[in-house]
């Protein structure tokens, strides 16, 4: 089988319900698989936008970093979402966030021109799209509204969620060198409110305190995801 055939066998495979190719048989046609494993990074936030994607299994976070050096995560993208289309309606082409795959990504990337010729010539394609997009940004403003009212060990198991994502190494454990002051600061809470959250976590051996530092290995990271997901906090 040569690579074209694996290519297509491939787009079949993770494909099933061929979304894309109902709505826009030329960009799926055009369209190449891409599979992206969990932590890895889908795009970067300013860099110039050379492919739109169509998510066909998955999971990502959507996030902003600051020069400062805080992480925003606001929103999550799963099957079926679009990936690029702010930056091509808006007329950018430069990427608005960083997306970091949650759980293994498998997606059709098409070329950036092609998609946004395709929006101003498929009327149906554009109104899935523009759709797609609506309904984020009314989630995205929804959760950035509750988040906050978020409590503080909320706030600190989504901030400790991050740091293992962004860190985790082949040994699996993170261990997070920023001091605790630094540490609310960013998260927008007093140290008190943080060291409370820290002695409850630790208590319930969802992290590891070592010389002062913040440690979580890869089953504390999972209960740290459990509570994340018991209290919607995504």
């Amino acid at each position: 089988m040569n690579t074209s055939d694996l290519d297509n066998n491939m787009k079949e495979q993770c494909s099933e319900e061929n979304t894309l190719k109902k709505i826009s048989k030329r960009l799926y046609e055009k369209a190449m698989p891409v599979h992206v494993k969990k932590g890895g990074i889908l795009i970067q936030k300013g860099e110039r936008a050379q492919y739109a994607y169509y998510v066909v299994s998955g999971v990502m976070y959507v996030r902003s970093e600051f020069l400062d050096g805080s992480i925003y995560q606001f929103s999550v993208l799963k099957k079926g979402s679009v990936v690029s289309d702010i930056e091509v309606l808006s007329g950018t082409f430069i990427n608005a966030a960083t997306l970091v795959v949650a759980e293994d990504v498998y997606a059709l990337k098409m070329p950036i021109k092609l998609f946004a010729e395709e929006l101003k010539t498929n009327i149906d394609f554009l109104y899935y799209v523009s759709s797609q997009m609506a309904s984020k940004m009314h989630s995205s403003s929804c959760e950035r509204g509750q988040n906050l009212f978020k409590q503080g060990i909320q706030k600190v198991v989504i901030y400790l969620i991050s740091s293992y994502e962004r860190d985790e190494d082949e040994n699996q454990i993170v261990r997070v060198r920023k001091t605790r002051p630094v540490i609310a600061s960013e998260i927008g809470i007093s140290v008190e409110t943080l060291n409370r959250a820290i002695r409850l976590l630790k208590k319930q051996n969802q992290i590891t305190i070592e010389k002062g530092k913040i440690t979580i290995n890869e089953k504390q990271f999972e209960g740290l995801i459990n509570f994340a997901e018991q209290n919607a906090l995504y």
